[in-house]
Formats: structure tokens, sequence, C-alpha cells
């Protein structure tokens, strides 16, 4: 597979040797032109031909008509013309051999290897015997030519076999970068696919771990209530009141899972703000004082860093509000160099980092922060709080 960055970089490389063609026969015509001599219409002819010959494989057979190297038939074209243009314009103005320094490597380019050979010994053979049909009959002057003839297929099939051996290095280079893209476009969708399961996993934890719950007590409170109405109508109506307040906190904590699906920055709000945002709702919830501190120059980042700044702050006060039986908490935003430091601490009751009490919702912001290219610490002890700080790059890639 060959995408299109790749079929790019191979347009590139063709229209480097479409430079290189005409640089050759630009150099062939200006020889011919100053070799002419008194057969200056002879030589315009062959210089006809010769630009004549190169406009054929511009517009017919280059490698963005015909396919590289697939002995099209657009190729067998411009074999046909390059034969009979190169043979005349010879006959014409012996200089004219020098197109060869063009048309090799375009025949190389059209045709495999061995086609490509025997036109380029077809072309010398025109031009030696055209050379001896024109020239002198002497036997030397046919050694010579023979000689030469020679060594320009000798020369031709040793250029042909290197523009091939690169062209074949270019086309595996571009496979492998082809198979490369493919790769991290697999190692990308797994990533993701990986961090859509670790959230789902999260917020399973999270259902389970309060709405579940409070569903359950809901269910077993009200099979009380049926009970007591006749009774014990006092117990019924505490019963009723623990069954508004369950439910009440199962409302805000669904909000609360709610919220944790949607990044504050689809809201339009800064990171700031929305952590701001976070606080002010976890107060009004709980009831617990929390302010939010802002250190360093508020910085633009990328939306996957804000996404994982926000879990970290959403996932360390769901814990103190579950946990921490905290008098007050405190979120920290420290903008230093190319990152993001968030801190949040309580004076709750603590617990021992590692430990036991150390369940899912931890173990899964470590595992939303490694991800993210940062750093998570957790500083607890029994009856001294408890100090989560991330350092997440602000340019975490999406």
């Amino acid at each position: 597979m060959v995408d299109g960055g790749s079929a790019a970089e191979m347009s590139d490389g063709v229209r480097g040797w479409l430079v290189f063609y005409a640089l050759a026969t630009a150099g062939t015509v200006a020889i011919m032109l100053a070799n002419a001599g008194g057969s200056g219409p002879r030589t315009g002819v062959a210089v006809t031909l010769v630009v004549a010959t190169q406009a054929v494989y511009l517009l017919v057979a280059r490698p963005a008509t015909a396919t590289l190297r697939g002995n099209d038939r657009r190729g067998w074209i411009f074999a046909v013309v390059a034969m009979a243009g190169f043979g005349a314009a010879v006959v014409l103005n012996p200089w004219s051999a020098m197109s060869l320094f063009a048309l090799t490597p375009e025949l190389f380019m059209l045709f495999t290897f061995g086609r490509a050979a025997a036109i380029i010994v077809a072309l010398n053979t025109v031009w030696a015997m055209a050379s001896l049909a024109t020239g002198p009959a002497g036997v030397n002057d046919a050694v010579q030519q023979v000689g030469i003839a020679l060594f320009i297929v000798t020369f031709s099939l040793f250029f042909g076999s290197r523009v091939v051996s690169i062209a074949d290095r270019s086309a595996e280079r571009l496979r492998l970068i082809g198979q490369l893209r493919d790769r991290e476009a697999e190692v990308a969708a797994l990533s993701a696919a990986r961090g859509a399961e670790q959230e789902r996993a999260r917020i399973a934890r999270d259902m389970h771990d309060t709405l579940a719950q409070g569903f359950t007590s809901i269910v077993t409170l009200s099979h009380a209530v049926r009970s007591e109405l006749d009774t014990d109508p006092a117990a019924a109506r505490r019963h009723v009141e623990m069954i508004t307040r369950t439910a009440t906190e199962n409302l805000a904590e669904s909000r609360r899972i709610i919220r944790a699906l949607t990044p504050a920055r689809l809201d339009g709000a800064s990171l700031p703000q929305a952590v701001d945002r976070i606080v002010a709702a976890f107060t009004e919830e709980t009831d617990t004082p929390a302010r939010v501190l802002i250190e360093g120059q508020v910085r633009a980042a990328a939306a996957p860093a804000e996404v994982v700044a926000l879990r970290v702050v959403q996932e360390s006060l769901a814990n103190v509000r579950k946990h921490a039986n905290a008098r007050s908490v405190e979120v920290r935003l420290s903008y230093a160099g190319d990152s993001v430091e968030i801190g949040v601490h309580d004076d709750g009751v603590g617990f021992v980092p590692d430990g036991p009490a150390e369940g899912f919702g931890l173990t899964g912001m470590r595992s939303r922060v490694a991800d993210a290219g940062g750093d998570l610490d957790i500083r607890s002890a029994p009856d001294a709080g408890t100090t989560v700080t991330a350092l997440v790059p602000l340019g975490v890639p999406g």
C-alpha cells in the first residue's frame, strides 16, 4: 500500500527525473547546434526530432500516465517513436546520439530490465548503422563505430541497472513507510479502544459504588416503610426521610458521572474555569469548604491534557466525598514550563497509600495520568489527610 504521503514522495522523485531529462535534452540540442557546421537545415530537423521525442515522452509515456516499469502500451508507443526519431536524428546529425543520456533512464523507468536493455541495444544498433551508412566506409571507421556503440550500450546498461536499483529501493522504502503508517493507525485505534475500555470500567465502578448501592438502600427502606405504615408511623416517616436523602445523593452522583463524561473544554471554558465549576459543585453538594489556587501563568493546553487534569480533580474530590470526612479541601493548579501540576489536598482521615484502602478509583487515576505521559503522586497517612499531585504535559497528543 502507498498512501497519499508516499505517493507524493514518489511524484517528487519523478519530477526530479523530468528536470534531468530536460537538462540532458537542452545540452544535446546545444551540442548539435554548436557542431552544425554547414548542415544547418539538417541539424534543425534533427533538433526538432530530438525535442519531439521528448515531447511524446512527456505527454504520453511518463510514469504519471504509464505505469512505472509496467511494460505499458504507452511505453511501447514511446519506444517506437524513440527508435524512429532517434534513428532519423543521428542520420541528420551524429551529435543527436547525446540524447541517449535522456532516453536510457526513460526506457528503464517504463520497462522491466530485459525489455529496456533490448530497446537500448536496438537504439545503439540503429545509431551505429546510420553512422556507417553516412560516414567513411573504411575498416577502421567501422571498428570505431562498433566500439563506440558497445561502450554506449555497456554504459547504458550499467546506468540503467543503477536506475532500477534506486527505483526498487525507493519503492521498498515507500512500502515500508506505508506499513509503518498503517501500524501507527492500528496502534492509535488500539490506544483509543483501550482508553474507552478504561473509561467504561471507571464509570462502571463509580456507578456500582454509588448509584447501585444507593438504589439498594432505597429498595430495602421501601420494604421497611411498607410494613411500618400501620404499626409504627414515626419509624416509617424516618425511613421515608432516609429514602429522600439517599435519592438526592444518587441524583447528585449521577450528575457528577454525567459531568465526568463531558470534558469541560467542550463547554467553552478554560481549565481553571472548569475546575472552579467542579469545586463549586463539590462544595454545594457536601457543604465542605473548598478553594481553588492558580499558580504561574495560565497557558492553553491540548484538550486531552485538560481532560486528564479534570479527571484527576473529579476523582480526587469523589474520594474526599466518599471516604475522607474532611473539614476543608484545597485544589491547586500550577503552570510551569510545558506542564501543569494538579494538586488536591484534604484534611480528612487519610489512609495508607498502596495499601488495601487504595481502590479502583486511584488505580484508574494512576493509569490515566501515565497514559498521558505524566506522573501521579499520592501522599497520605491515617488521620493526616491526603494530597494527590499529578504532573501532566500541556501538549498531550490527541
